[in-house]
């Protein structure tokens, strides 16, 4: 780990919600502006398949719906739902996918 990474640590750990909230708002709006559209997918795919799994630990079945739910209608507006092919992303999932801890 380098020097601006443990820094960045170091001052993240020190910070509020609210402020972490800001920071990482900010930071990405920036950071993302100078992605092409093709890097932004990339990144965005990369981002949610390595850390959402770790974001929800800790997290009941129940507390999960409530989050989706919360979420759907966003969901709803910002993709183009009707060009989504929902059956075939959810047909390519293997029977032996490791299942997540809350649904064993």
């Amino acid at each position: 780990m380098n020097l601006k990474s443990r820094l960045a640590r170091t001052l993240v750990s020190r910070l509020s919600q609210q402020e972490i909230m800001e920071l990482a708002g900010e930071a990405l709006t920036r950071w993302m502006a100078r992605l092409s559209r093709e890097e932004k997918v990339a990144f965005l795919t990369e981002l949610v398949e390595k850390n959402l799994q770790q974001a929800l630990e800790g997290l009941t079945r129940e507390d999960r719906a409530q989050l989706m739910n919360a979420l759907l209608r966003r969901v709803a507006r910002e993709f183009p739902l009707e060009d989504v092919d929902i059956l075939g992303a959810f047909g390519t999932m293997e029977a032996d996918d490791e299942l997540p801890e809350w649904r064993r």
